[in-house]
């Protein structure tokens, strides 16, 4: 009996052991499983990076090398959208925008066309403007409709106005007045980019007539440049007809019809896994586009 009794313990243990290694091994399995799943993850995350970095190094290229006299309008080869291109292990899609398009924050060129774009929009708040002016101007005078230092530290929690140029468009959100409905209004009107003038070819609406104040002269602009690209040294006087010569001289000043600054954006993906980017380009025709700004999107 002691005899059997210690060959069924013996086979119980060996049971039991065997058992243990089963669960072990898959335990193994499952856990080289998860370090295999996470490494695909993990490369084809650094490729849709490297895909949609190589977005942006693409449309650099081709900004760089169009035609130094071609005028950007909604039909040039650049406005149209690469679509989704197959490249190396994925896809990529590349976007470009001129912020020639909308109207500069804080520069004093355009600076009374922004009060009549933000009527335009809605947002008719006369507080507005002296907020925004006070954000950006260097000293801590407040205007009397604005706000300063004193204003912004007395908040929970408290901060500084930059009292220099807004560093993004998103940047509104900080200054008084400007909720982010208001901001979302004016994201695809204004731009932070210092652009001094405006592109007929490829401006809103809206921002044609901030900077025109003609709703008629603006009809006929964006009629005529569904057909052709508007130069506005030589073709403001034919579509503005009756406008003294001073006027149109004005204008000229106001109205560009090549900007130097685009928004580039771009989304790659490589599986499941997918990255999105914008990037700033300076590219003044003539000279070779460089990237002065980057930051990844939520795709």
């Amino acid at each position: 009996m002691s005899r059997r009794r210690e060959r069924g313990v013996a086979l119980l243990a060996a049971v039991a052991g065997l058992a243990v290694l089963g669960v072990l091994a898959v335990g193994l399995a499952h856990t080289s499983a998860v370090d295999q799943h996470l490494a695909r993850n993990a490369l084809a995350a650094v490729q849709a990076d490297a895909l949609a970095r190589s977005g942006v190094a693409a449309a650099a290229v081709f900004l760089t090398e169009r035609d130094p006299d071609a005028i950007d309008w909604p039909h040039a080869p650049w406005a149209q959208g690469s679509g989704r291109q197959p490249l190396g292990a994925g896809w990529v899609e590349v976007t470009v925008e001129d912020e020639a398009r909308r109207l500069s924050l804080g520069l004093p060129d355009l600076i009374d066309a922004l009060p009549r774009l933000f009527r335009l929009l809605g947002l008719d708040d006369p507080a507005l403007l002296d907020a925004l002016l006070d954000w950006t101007d260097a000293d801590d005078a407040p205007r009397p409709l604005g706000a300063e230092r004193a204003y912004y530290l007395g908040l929970a929690p408290p901060y500084a106005p930059r009292n220099g140029p807004l560093a993004s468009v998103g940047e509104l959100a900080l200054v008084r007045g400007f909720g982010r409905p208001a901001v979302e209004r004016l994201r695809p009107h204004v731009t932070v980019a210092g652009e001094a003038r405006v592109n007929p070819n490829t401006a809103s609406r809206e921002v044609l007539l901030a900077v025109l104040e003609d709703a008629a002269a603006v009809e006929r602009l964006l009629a005529a440049r569904a057909q052709a690209p508007i130069d506005p040294e030589k073709d403001l006087a034919a579509l503005l007809p009756g406008a003294k010569p001073e006027a149109l001289d004005t204008l000229r000043a106001r109205l560009t019809a090549r900007g130097a600054t685009y928004t580039v954006r771009t989304l790659a993906g490589v599986g499941d896994l997918q990255r999105a980017a914008e990037a700033t380009l300076f590219a003044p025709a003539g000279a070779s586009a460089e990237v002065t700004a980057w930051r990844p999107l939520r795709p």
